[in-house]
This record gives C-alpha cells, sequence and structure tokens, in this order.
C-alpha cells in the first residue's frame, strides 16, 4: 500500500509540475485530429497512451475514457468492413460512377484500418538489437504509404470522371449505329437507308433530316413498344410521332433508355447512401454529445471530424443526384443528364483526395523532425531550467532541441560544464536526474543527454 501512494504522489507532481507539456502536447494532438481527420485510424496506440493523456487533461476518468474510446472505434472499424463489401455489391448492380468513388473510399478506410494493425503489431513487439532507437517511426511510415496510395488511386479515378465528361455520348451511341449502316451499303436490305447518309470527302457521314427531303417511315419503335413495352415504355411511346426518318429513328435506339428503370435504380442507390448518411450522422452526434465529453479524446475528435465531412459529403450526393433525376428541364440549361453522375463523381473524387493528401502531409512533416509547438517546447526548457539550477552545469534555450520523431517527441540537452567545478559524479547525477524528470512527460519518445565543457580563454 505505502509503494500505491508513493506512486500515485510521483503521478500527481508529474501532472502537476507538467501542466504546460500537458497544454502543449493536448493543443497539438485536438489541432491535429481537427484538421486531420483520417487520423483517428492511426490515433488509437497499442499502449492506449494516447486516450490516457487525453482523459489526463480533459479531467476525467481514465479508464471509463479507454473503454469509450476503444469501443467507438472498433465499431466504427467494423461498420467500414460491412460498408465497403455493400458499396461494392451496390456498384456491381447499378454502374453508378458516385457509387463507385464511394466505394474506393470506404475500401480506403478499410485498408488503412489493416495496415495500422500490422504496425501496431509492429510498434508492440520492438526488437531493440535490430532498431536500437526503437520503431517509432514504423506507423508514420506506413500512414505515409497507405495515404500516398489512395491519393493516387482516388487521382486516377479523378481522370476517369473527367474522361466521363469529356466523351460526346454520340461516341458511343450514335455514331457506331451510323458508321454500321455506313459500312452495309452495299447489302440490299440497307440500300434505302444508305441513301439517307450524306459522307463528306473524309468519309464522316450524318443522317438527313426532312428538310433535307429524307424519307419518313412509319415508327418502328412505337409499334414495338406497344407490343412489348413495360406501362411506362408504353406511356412515352404513346406520344411519339407515327412517322420518322431513318436518322430520328437511328437517335432514337442509340439515346434510348428505360426512364422507369433508371428512375428505380437511381432510388435504391440513393436509399444505401441515405443509410449510410444516417449511419455517419448518428456516430457523429454520439461522439460530440457523449463521448468526446466523457473521454476528451483526440481520436474521437478526429473520428467526428470524418464522420461530419462523410455525412455531408454523401447527403451532397443524394441531393444532387435526386435534383438532377426529378427537374431535368432545369438541369439541363447548366450540364447533360448523363453527365451529372460523372460530375458529382469527380467533385467527391476531388474531397477525398484533399482529405488522404492531409495524412499525407502529416505524416511528411512527423518525418521530417519538425520541432515541436512552442508551448510544449516552453516546458521542456522550465523542466531543464528547474533542474539544472544550483547545479555545476549550466545550459542555454539553444541548448535545449525539443522535435518530433515518428509519433512522439525527442528530447536533446547539452549541458555546459563550469569551468573549475568538474564533479564527473555530481554530473552523472545530474544527467540520470534530468532523464528521469523528461522521460516520463507525455509524447517522449528519446531523451539525449550531452555534455560540452567550457575552457578557460589564454
Amino acid at each position: 500500500m505505502p509503494c500505491c501512494f508513493r506512486s500515485l504522489s510521483i503521478l500527481c507532481s508529474l501532472r502537476i509540475r507538467g501542466s504546460h507539456l500537458l497544454a502543449g502536447a493536448s493543443i497539438s494532438r485536438q489541432s491535429r485530429a481537427s484538421r486531420v481527420q483520417k487520423s483517428w485510424i492511426v490515433g488509437d496506440g497499442a499502449d492506449g497512451a494516447i486516450v490516457v493523456h487525453d482523459a489526463v487533461q480533459a479531467g476525467v476518468q481514465e479508464q471509463e475514457a479507454m473503454s469509450i474510446v476503444k469501443c467507438t472505434t472498433r465499431f466504427a472499424t467494423i461498420m467500414c468492413v460491412i460498408i465497403a463489401i455493400v458499396k461494392v455489391s451496390v456498384y456491381l448492380a447499378s454502374g453508378a460512377e458516385v457509387v463507385r468513388t464511394s466505394a474506393l473510399d470506404s475500401l480506403g478506410d478499410l485498408m488503412a484500418n489493416m495496415i495500422t494493425l500490422y504496425t501496431g503489431y509492429r510498434m508492440t513487439n520492438v526488437d531493440l538489437k535490430k532498431y536500437p532507437v526503437g520503431q517509432k517511426k514504423f506507423q508514420s511510415i506506413g500512414c505515409l504509404v497507405f495515404s500516398t496510395l489512395m491519393f493516387a488511386l482516388m487521382f486516377g479515378n479523378a481522370l476517369g470522371n473527367l474522361e466521363s465528361l469529356i466523351e460526346s455520348k454520340d461516341d458511343i451511341g450514335y455514331m457506331a449505329i451510323t458508321r454500321f449502316f455506313q459500312q452495309t451499303g452495299s447489302i440490299t436490305d440497307f440500300s434505302r437507308w444508305h441513301r439517307d447518309l450524306k459522307c463528306d470527302a473524309e468519309g464522316e457521314c450524318q443522317w438527313q433530316e426532312a428538310a433535307d427531303s429524307a424519307e419518313k417511315i412509319a415508327n418502328p419503335l412505337k409499334k414495338y413498344f406497344d407490343a412489348h413495352g413495360d406501362p411506362a415504355e408504353k406511356a412515352v411511346y404513346a406520344q411519339e410521332p407515327d412517322e420518322l426518318t431513318r436518322g430520328e429513328i437511328v437517335q432514337q435506339i442509340a439515346d434510348y433508355e428505360n426512364e422507369a428503370e433508371k428512375w428505380q435504380e437511381l432510388k435504391t442507390q440513393n436509399l444505401f447512401l441515405g443509410l449510410c448518411a444516417s449511419y455517419k450522422f448518428c456516430l457523429w452526434m454520439y461522439c460530440i454529445l457523449y463521448a468526446i465529453p466523457k473521454s476528451g479524446s483526440s481520436v474521437l475528435v478526429a473520428l467526428a471530424t470524418d464522420k461530419r465531412n462523410d455525412f455531408f459529403c454523401t447527403s451532397f450526393v443524394i441531393a444532387a443526384t435526386f435534383i438532377a433525376a426529378g427537374f431535368p428541364q432545369f438541369t439541363g440549361k447548366f450540364i447533360a443528364d448523363e453527365k451529372v453522375d460523372p460530375l458529382v463523381s469527380l467533385l467527391l473524387s476531388f474531397f477525398i483526395m484533399y482529405t488522404w493528401s492531409e495524412l499525407m502531409m502529416e505524416h511528411m512533416t512527423l518525418l521530417s523532425e519538425q520541432v515541436a509547438n512552442e508551448e510544449f517546447c516552453d516546458g521542456v526548457r522550465k523542466e531543464v531550467f528547474d533542474v539544472v539550477k544550483g547545479s555545476p552545469c549550466s545550459v542555454a534555450g539553444e541548448d535545449i532541441k525539443v522535435y518530433m520523431s515518428g509519433m512522439g517527441h525527442t528530447i536533446e540537452v547539452t549541458l555546459t560544464i563550469n569551468e573549475g567545478s568538474t564533479n564527473f559524479a555530481a554530473v552523472g547525477d545530474l544527467m540520470q536526474k534530468l532523464r528521469n524528470r523528461l522521460r516520463p512527460l507525455e509524447d517522449v519518445d528519446r531523451v539525449l543527454i550531452m555534455t560540452a565543457p567550457t575552457y578557460a580563454s589564454a
């Protein structure tokens, strides 16, 4: 029991003494979480240190915070698996580009979770013989790899969306049928159809219109759908003229799509997307109204930010596609009906590229060993000055370096041994005291203490 009380008192003294450090580290984590929403995937360390530190800074119960964060992130991970599988199935059934883009994002989240599990396993099995300074950069390297991969994947998807926007529908429909009749002109049955084609010197052909003396014939589509069409097709083709030119018939065949089937597919697609949006909205509300106040976790701040952005993006997709389908005369003034899906998919691709690029840039910064934020550096300097004061050594502000080394910090302190007071035992004790003081601090991976003697001037 006395040992437990002594440990508790030491922990309390560290928390009180390191309040500036706690605040600085917390500010850094919360800022990163609200900016880099994908960091929730990699924020829950295997030892739970991040969760504990956030709970301490927020003044909430640590065990409860740990339980809430683990349950929430595990639930979100399981839902990533389910949603990714269902989205792929919906895409294979509908072929909609916007569903494909959304499915790729979900597959990216799933792949990121799998890589995180692997990096977490590697970081909990530290081989100090092979990696003498630890494996703290392993997680950042893994994050950089899969975020770069996802950015490249979404960039390729965006190029596909652009291709769909640029290409003309005539290139894959109308002109293909036109070339068919052009190439079959020698066949007796198609001779009359061939006469309605106007071809230039380069061999490019167009169908003549009625104004150009093109012959009108009985509309075969009206007769066919009246006998074989569904109710929606019968209603549509009942309004069609009884006679059309051969070019108009080819155009209708090239453009034909069953509007009833399209509307049903859109409703099914958006129903599923609406269920996904509802889940993301509920998880977002749960995080900000209950989980974050109860845990103070920066991991859940990132999760809430990610689900909030997903909710708004999915809602935009649903609204845009329904408006385009419900008000074609209005949207037709700005964009063709068949271009709505690739346009919305392109916008979604750009946003997803932006979210993954944030995570990519974040871990590039971590691996570049950038200096820590000012609040954290000030707290470390205060700790060092407090220990060195009255000792046989001195230290200047520029001799204290605090920088990122993976997900934590490295502290380098260079002590200057005062002239005429070289007591190696006292210097050794001071260095050990500094290590013991700095190593337990929050978000610290390594502490390096060096000495630099002073020499009397000649």
